[in-house]
Protein backbone atom coordinates (compact mmCIF):
# COMPACT_ATOMS: atom_id res chain seq x y z
CA UNK A 1 0.00 0.00 0.00
CA UNK A 2 1.19 3.51 -0.76
CA UNK A 3 1.80 5.56 2.14
CA UNK A 4 -0.21 7.98 3.02
CA UNK A 5 1.00 11.96 1.36
CA UNK A 6 0.63 14.64 4.39
CA UNK A 7 -2.45 16.96 2.95
CA UNK A 8 0.76 19.55 3.82
CA UNK A 9 3.25 18.57 1.35
CA UNK A 10 0.32 18.80 -1.26
CA UNK A 11 -0.27 22.06 -0.74
CA UNK A 12 3.26 22.83 -1.03
CA UNK A 13 3.46 21.20 -4.11
CA UNK A 14 0.17 22.73 -5.65
CA UNK A 15 2.05 26.48 -4.78
CA UNK A 16 5.14 25.19 -6.47
CA UNK A 17 3.75 24.45 -9.86
CA UNK A 18 1.14 27.60 -9.78
CA UNK A 19 2.49 29.92 -7.59
CA UNK A 20 -0.29 32.58 -8.10
CA UNK A 21 -3.35 30.90 -8.43
CA UNK A 22 -6.37 32.99 -9.48
CA UNK A 23 -9.07 33.91 -7.09
CA UNK A 24 -12.18 31.86 -6.91
CA UNK A 25 -14.30 34.43 -7.83
CA UNK A 26 -12.14 34.95 -11.50
CA UNK A 27 -11.96 31.01 -11.27
CA UNK A 28 -16.25 30.71 -11.39
CA UNK A 29 -16.30 33.84 -13.52
CA UNK A 30 -14.48 32.36 -16.83
CA UNK A 31 -16.21 28.83 -15.65
CA UNK A 32 -19.28 30.28 -17.05
CA UNK A 33 -17.92 32.28 -19.72
CA UNK A 34 -16.43 29.07 -21.03
CA UNK A 35 -19.92 27.38 -21.12
CA UNK A 36 -20.78 30.59 -23.02
CA UNK A 37 -18.18 29.84 -25.31
CA UNK A 38 -18.79 26.72 -25.93
CA UNK A 39 -22.86 27.01 -26.95
CA UNK A 40 -21.95 29.63 -29.24
CA UNK A 41 -19.68 27.22 -31.20
CA UNK A 42 -22.46 25.12 -31.05
CA UNK A 43 -25.27 27.24 -32.47
CA UNK A 44 -22.84 28.63 -34.79
CA UNK A 45 -22.44 25.23 -36.27
CA UNK A 46 -25.53 23.74 -36.03
CA UNK A 47 -27.17 27.03 -37.70
CA UNK A 48 -24.60 26.50 -40.58
CA UNK A 49 -21.96 29.24 -39.94
CA UNK A 50 -18.80 27.12 -39.62
CA UNK A 51 -18.29 23.56 -40.10
CA UNK A 52 -17.48 20.66 -38.22
CA UNK A 53 -13.52 21.65 -38.46
CA UNK A 54 -14.11 25.40 -37.78
CA UNK A 55 -13.81 25.44 -33.62
CA UNK A 56 -10.00 26.81 -34.25
CA UNK A 57 -10.13 30.73 -34.08
CA UNK A 58 -8.57 31.55 -37.00
CA UNK A 59 -11.59 29.85 -39.02
CA UNK A 60 -13.81 31.42 -37.27
CA UNK A 61 -16.07 34.09 -39.84
CA UNK A 62 -16.92 37.15 -38.60
CA UNK A 63 -20.21 36.84 -37.83
CA UNK A 64 -19.00 34.36 -34.86
CA UNK A 65 -15.54 36.34 -33.91
CA UNK A 66 -17.30 39.35 -33.46
CA UNK A 67 -19.03 38.29 -30.91
CA UNK A 68 -16.60 35.65 -29.15
CA UNK A 69 -13.95 38.62 -29.11
CA UNK A 70 -16.30 41.36 -27.77
CA UNK A 71 -17.61 38.87 -24.61
CA UNK A 72 -14.52 37.61 -23.89
CA UNK A 73 -15.25 34.37 -24.71
CA UNK A 74 -12.09 33.37 -27.12
CA UNK A 75 -9.88 32.27 -25.13
CA UNK A 76 -12.40 29.75 -23.16
CA UNK A 77 -13.64 28.51 -25.83
CA UNK A 78 -13.20 24.59 -26.88
CA UNK A 79 -10.82 24.31 -29.49
CA UNK A 80 -11.21 20.36 -30.01
CA UNK A 81 -14.51 18.29 -30.34
CA UNK A 82 -13.40 16.27 -27.12
CA UNK A 83 -13.15 19.78 -25.46
CA UNK A 84 -16.71 21.15 -26.78
CA UNK A 85 -18.28 17.56 -26.50
CA UNK A 86 -17.33 17.86 -22.78
CA UNK A 87 -19.83 21.17 -22.47
CA UNK A 88 -22.91 19.89 -24.26
CA UNK A 89 -25.27 17.06 -23.17
CA UNK A 90 -25.23 13.53 -25.42
CA UNK A 91 -27.91 14.68 -27.62
CA UNK A 92 -26.65 18.12 -28.42
CA UNK A 93 -22.97 16.00 -28.93
CA UNK A 94 -25.46 13.97 -31.53
CA UNK A 95 -26.94 17.25 -33.29
CA UNK A 96 -23.78 18.75 -34.35
CA UNK A 97 -22.51 15.43 -36.02
CA UNK A 98 -26.02 14.93 -37.54
CA UNK A 99 -26.38 15.83 -41.43
CA UNK A 100 -29.69 17.62 -40.73
CA UNK A 101 -28.19 19.72 -38.05
CA UNK A 102 -29.36 23.10 -39.75
CA UNK A 103 -32.97 21.29 -40.07
CA UNK A 104 -32.77 20.30 -36.07
CA UNK A 105 -32.02 24.50 -35.61
CA UNK A 106 -34.60 25.72 -37.80
CA UNK A 107 -36.89 23.88 -35.86
CA UNK A 108 -35.73 24.45 -32.38
CA UNK A 109 -35.58 27.98 -33.02
CA UNK A 110 -39.51 27.87 -34.22
CA UNK A 111 -40.13 25.90 -30.85
CA UNK A 112 -37.98 27.81 -28.78
CA UNK A 113 -39.85 31.22 -30.25
CA UNK A 114 -43.37 30.29 -30.18
CA UNK A 115 -43.17 28.68 -26.36
CA UNK A 116 -42.10 32.75 -25.83
CA UNK A 117 -38.35 31.87 -24.62
CA UNK A 118 -37.55 35.23 -26.55
CA UNK A 119 -40.41 37.13 -25.08
CA UNK A 120 -42.68 38.96 -27.70
CA UNK A 121 -42.21 39.17 -31.41
CA UNK A 122 -42.09 41.85 -33.46
CA UNK A 123 -44.41 43.65 -35.63
CA UNK A 124 -46.89 41.88 -32.59
CA UNK A 125 -46.90 38.59 -34.59
CA UNK A 126 -48.49 35.69 -33.03
CA UNK A 127 -46.13 33.11 -34.16
CA UNK A 128 -43.12 32.18 -36.39
CA UNK A 129 -42.93 28.89 -39.11
CA UNK A 130 -41.05 28.02 -41.41
CA UNK A 131 -41.26 28.55 -44.90
CA UNK A 132 -42.32 25.69 -47.21
CA UNK A 133 -40.00 23.89 -49.21
CA UNK A 134 -39.50 24.97 -52.72
CA UNK A 135 -40.86 28.79 -51.30
CA UNK A 136 -36.95 30.26 -50.45
CA UNK A 137 -36.10 33.03 -52.43
CA UNK A 138 -33.12 34.86 -53.34
CA UNK A 139 -32.41 37.48 -50.28
CA UNK A 140 -35.94 36.92 -48.61
CA UNK A 141 -35.77 34.99 -44.65
CA UNK A 142 -36.55 31.66 -43.92
CA UNK A 143 -38.72 32.30 -41.16
CA UNK A 144 -42.03 33.65 -41.56
CA UNK A 145 -43.71 35.82 -38.95
CA UNK A 146 -47.37 35.29 -38.74
CA UNK A 147 -50.26 37.33 -37.41
CA UNK A 148 -53.91 36.54 -38.26
CA UNK A 149 -52.75 33.36 -40.50
CA UNK A 150 -51.11 36.41 -42.64
CA UNK A 151 -47.45 36.65 -43.18
CA UNK A 152 -46.16 39.92 -42.25
CA UNK A 153 -42.38 39.64 -42.28
CA UNK A 154 -39.78 37.80 -42.93
CA UNK A 155 -36.06 37.23 -41.43
CA UNK A 156 -33.39 34.66 -41.89
CA UNK A 157 -32.84 31.66 -39.47
CA UNK A 158 -29.64 31.64 -38.92
CA UNK A 159 -29.19 35.13 -37.82
CA UNK A 160 -30.81 34.12 -34.26
CA UNK A 161 -27.74 31.63 -34.07
CA UNK A 162 -27.00 33.91 -30.98
CA UNK A 163 -29.92 33.81 -29.00
CA UNK A 164 -30.42 30.53 -29.66
CA UNK A 165 -26.59 29.48 -27.97
CA UNK A 166 -27.33 31.80 -25.44
CA UNK A 167 -30.78 30.35 -24.01
CA UNK A 168 -29.25 26.83 -24.37
CA UNK A 169 -26.31 28.05 -22.19
CA UNK A 170 -28.79 29.39 -19.74
CA UNK A 171 -27.74 32.93 -19.93
CA UNK A 172 -29.62 34.54 -16.81
CA UNK A 173 -29.51 38.11 -18.23
CA UNK A 174 -31.43 36.81 -22.12
CA UNK A 175 -34.21 35.17 -19.37
CA UNK A 176 -34.95 38.31 -17.43
CA UNK A 177 -35.18 40.13 -20.80
CA UNK A 178 -37.90 37.58 -21.99
CA UNK A 179 -39.86 38.04 -19.24
CA UNK A 180 -41.04 41.76 -19.61
CA UNK A 181 -44.57 41.85 -20.59
CA UNK A 182 -44.61 43.74 -23.35
CA UNK A 183 -42.36 45.33 -26.97
CA UNK A 184 -42.22 48.59 -25.70
CA UNK A 185 -40.62 47.40 -21.72
CA UNK A 186 -38.36 45.28 -23.70
CA UNK A 187 -36.82 48.03 -26.26
CA UNK A 188 -36.62 50.30 -23.10
CA UNK A 189 -34.73 47.82 -21.06
CA UNK A 190 -32.38 47.12 -23.93
CA UNK A 191 -31.64 50.48 -24.36
CA UNK A 192 -30.81 50.61 -21.14
CA UNK A 193 -28.61 47.30 -21.01
CA UNK A 194 -27.50 48.95 -23.81
CA UNK A 195 -25.84 52.12 -22.51
CA UNK A 196 -24.54 50.70 -19.43
CA UNK A 197 -23.15 47.03 -21.24
CA UNK A 198 -22.68 47.07 -24.55
CA UNK A 199 -25.47 45.05 -25.53
CA UNK A 200 -26.49 43.92 -28.77
CA UNK A 201 -23.62 44.29 -31.72
CA UNK A 202 -26.60 42.24 -33.84
CA UNK A 203 -29.09 46.15 -33.92
CA UNK A 204 -25.17 47.93 -35.06
CA UNK A 205 -25.06 45.18 -37.67
CA UNK A 206 -28.69 45.83 -38.65
CA UNK A 207 -29.74 42.44 -38.58
CA UNK A 208 -33.52 41.42 -38.28
CA UNK A 209 -34.70 39.12 -35.79
CA UNK A 210 -37.95 37.64 -35.00
CA UNK A 211 -38.62 38.89 -31.44
CA UNK A 212 -37.80 41.81 -29.53
CA UNK A 213 -34.62 41.45 -27.80
CA UNK A 214 -31.43 40.34 -28.83
CA UNK A 215 -28.35 38.90 -27.91
CA UNK A 216 -26.41 40.14 -24.76
CA UNK A 217 -23.16 42.01 -25.09
CA UNK A 218 -19.96 41.36 -22.27
CA UNK A 219 -21.85 42.45 -19.42
CA UNK A 220 -19.80 42.34 -16.61
CA UNK A 221 -19.89 39.19 -14.14
CA UNK A 222 -22.10 37.03 -16.82
CA UNK A 223 -19.69 34.39 -16.03
CA UNK A 224 -20.49 34.13 -12.90
CA UNK A 225 -24.42 34.93 -12.89
CA UNK A 226 -24.73 32.05 -15.67
CA UNK A 227 -23.14 29.66 -13.30
CA UNK A 228 -25.30 31.22 -10.46
CA UNK A 229 -28.33 30.52 -12.46
CA UNK A 230 -27.54 26.80 -13.64
CA UNK A 231 -26.95 25.60 -9.96
CA UNK A 232 -30.63 27.46 -8.90
CA UNK A 233 -31.85 25.60 -11.73
CA UNK A 234 -30.53 22.91 -10.45
CA UNK A 235 -31.46 23.03 -7.28
CA UNK A 236 -35.12 23.55 -8.54
CA UNK A 237 -34.67 20.32 -10.42
CA UNK A 238 -33.38 17.99 -7.65
CA UNK A 239 -36.52 19.52 -5.81
CA UNK A 240 -39.06 18.90 -8.38
CA UNK A 241 -37.56 15.05 -8.53
CA UNK A 242 -37.30 14.54 -4.86
CA UNK A 243 -41.06 15.95 -4.79
CA UNK A 244 -41.82 13.19 -7.88
CA UNK A 245 -40.20 10.50 -5.41
CA UNK A 246 -42.26 10.90 -2.86
CA UNK A 247 -45.74 11.19 -4.88
CA UNK A 248 -44.38 7.92 -6.23
CA UNK A 249 -44.25 6.25 -3.14
CA UNK A 250 -47.48 7.33 -1.55
CA UNK A 251 -48.52 6.09 -4.63
CA UNK A 252 -46.99 2.79 -4.63
CA UNK A 253 -48.07 2.71 -0.76
CA UNK A 254 -51.44 3.13 -1.43
CA UNK A 255 -51.16 0.70 -4.02
CA UNK A 256 -49.62 -2.09 -1.82
CA UNK A 257 -52.26 -1.56 0.86
CA UNK A 258 -54.96 -2.06 -2.11
CA UNK A 259 -53.21 -5.13 -2.94
CA UNK A 260 -53.05 -6.08 0.45
CA UNK A 261 -56.82 -5.96 0.87
CA UNK A 262 -57.95 -7.55 -2.46
CA UNK A 263 -55.93 -10.33 -1.07
CA UNK A 264 -57.09 -10.51 2.19
CA UNK A 265 -60.73 -10.25 0.75
CA UNK A 266 -61.77 -6.61 1.67
CA UNK A 267 -63.66 -4.46 -0.19
CA UNK A 268 -61.00 -1.91 -1.53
Amino acid sequence: MAAEIPLTEILDESHRRVPNPPALDAVVEDAGRQRLGAYYLYSAQIAGLIGGDDLAPARWPRTLADPMQKMGLSRLAPRTDRGLDAQLTAAQQATRRSPGRQAQFADLLVSLINQGDFGPLCGAADSVRLKAPGQERDGDGDLELIKDQRVIGTCKVEDHWELVAQQLAGAPLLAEQAEVGSVQATESKLARQLKETGISHAVSLGTTLAVSIHPLGAAAGLGTRLVRTRIRTGRDEADTLRQLSQDLRTIRAESDGEVADLRSGKSV
